[in-house]
């Protein structure tokens, strides 16, 4: 049977760990890098800089306040019971 040299197989093991390490920190860093541009992409619309206006059609309309508690029956419910 053959004597194997555990020296070789210790640094073929360390040079496959450091490779992978290697690897793992080149994913994390490109993966952080186009999350960064990712945000910078969305996070700034193209069409940010016009103003909507009330006459534009599908324009949504914000009140300045939240509307008023009304008197009524309570509690609401639908569906089977």
């Amino acid at each position: 049977m053959a004597q194997y040299d555990t020296r070789f197989a210790v640094g073929e093991r360390d040079s496959g760990v450091r490779k992978v390490s290697r690897l793992t920190w080149r994913a994390g860093l490109i993966g952080a890098a186009a999350a960064a541009l990712f945000g910078v992409v969305f996070a700034h619309p193209a069409n940010a800089s016009r103003q909507q206006t009330h006459d534009q059609p599908g324009a949504i309309i914000v009140p300045g306040q939240p509307p008023k508690p009304t008197s009524g029956g309570g509690q609401v419910t639908s569906g089977a019971s």
